[in-house]
């Protein structure tokens, strides 16, 4: 059994750790994920790792473009049958409404799995494609049920058009971190506070960095931040004019997450929006708390005041006396960081996700029920 999962890289974020984790839990069950995109040199090395079939969709132009999407369409179902695909599964908005009635002419059952809302918030009109893939047989997916409840406030879906699963987190074992400090030009006795998401508007690190300028300097905090994106010479010039650009790092895209997770003391996210956040799952898998905002899925993530703190968009002040009260209180850091890891285990473990998947292929459920008539 060939199960797809199409993903566009260009404005994947988390979602690339959904589709590969998806991969691997459905190598694990003995079917063949095949993981389709436009190629990325990430994306590729990672399959590899994992030994993933991959393939490069073609027409990458023609998908990009509004008035291109039907020829796209015959294309893509054209490549889906000569890949044997028999469940395709969709990552964000685009893939989704792109492949809907490709499927469609194919025969190819479809899930669709939407990680955000600013697509839809940015320009309402937009759900119209969202309802139009419905209609064609997709069967939506929201990671959150505050995402879930964004869509059905703005549009009619049926009740089995649109659901919520949400995002899973492979349990982490203890990571090897000799020496990672050192080489972060970390001491033993630092503070380290983590962020890890692009550097794009969305996640709003301006306000974390205005935040982590205000702390008390006899902390000895510092500040790692994780990722990359168009926003970095913006970031490092802010971190300068606030006076912390010694006490931040901008480690870039990294592929050690779980052992930069294992040197910090604790997570912070500043984002305006969110779906469900797979960099807060990863903290609070490791055992950390979180300082996150009130957005999207993250009250659904973060416990306030037994997992984590919550704090509202936009609210630095808040933000500044959460992070400062964690850096001070060790105690605290460990009590609530033991409660995230164990939320993150019973809530959000890949198997649950997986689960509520495989119950959407029709295919897979078909082929289980008829087994266990067979028995």
């Amino acid at each position: 059994m060939r199960v797809g999962q199409f993903i566009d890289t260009e404005s994947a974020g988390g979602a690339e750790t959904i589709a590969l984790d998806l991969c691997r839990q459905l190598q694990a069950r003995a079917l063949e994920p095949v993981l389709l995109h436009f190629g990325s040199s990430y994306l590729e090395e990672r399959a590899r790792h994992y030994g993933i079939e991959q393939q490069i969709v073609p027409s990458w132009r023609q998908y990009k473009s509004f008035t291109t999407l039907p020829q796209f369409a015959l294309q893509f179902r054209r490549f889906l049958q000569q890949q044997n695909i028999d469940v395709l599964h969709s990552h964000l908005y685009g893939p989704i409404t792109a492949a809907a009635p490709a499927c469609l002419l194919a025969g190819i059952p479809h899930v669709g799995t939407l990680h955000d809302v600013y697509v839809v918030a940015e320009r309402p009109a937009r759900i119209r494609l969202l309802q139009v893939a419905a209609l064609l047989g997709t069967r939506l997916v929201c990671v959150s049920r505050d995402m879930e409840n964004f869509y059905r406030q703005r549009a009619y879906f049926g009740k089995q058009a649109l659901r919520t699963i949400y995002n899973g987190i492979r349990s982490m074992s203890a990571p090897n971190t000799t020496g990672l400090r050192e080489a972060l030009g970390l001491s033993d006795s630092d503070v380290v506070i983590t962020c890890v998401g692009r550097l794009a508007g969305l996640k709003n690190h301006h306000l974390l960095l205005r935040a982590f300028s205000r702390l008390d300097p006899g902390l000895s905090a510092r500040l790692l931040i994780v990722g990359d994106g168009p926003l970095r010479e913006q970031l490092e010039l802010l971190a300068t004019e606030l006076g912390v650009a010694a006490q931040v790092r901008f480690l870039g895209q990294r592929n050690d997450i779980p052992e930069l997770l294992a040197v910090s003391d604790l997570f912070a996210l500043a984002s305006d929006t969110e779906g469900l956040s797979c960099s807060v799952l990863e903290a609070m898998s490791a055992g950390l708390p979180a300082v996150v905002t009130a957005v999207g899925g993250n009250p659904e993530l973060v416990i306030d005041g037994l997992t984590g703190f919550l704090v509202e968009p936009g609210d630095d002040q808040g933000l500044r006396e959460h992070l400062q009260t964690l850096a001070l209180d060790t105690a605290l850091r460990q009590q609530l960081g033991r409660a995230a890891r164990q939320r993150a285990a019973a809530l959000f473990s890949l198997d649950l996700m997986l689960e509520g998947y495989l119950r959407l292929y029709p295919i897979l459920s078909q082929a289980a029920t008829e087994a266990t008539r067979g028995d």
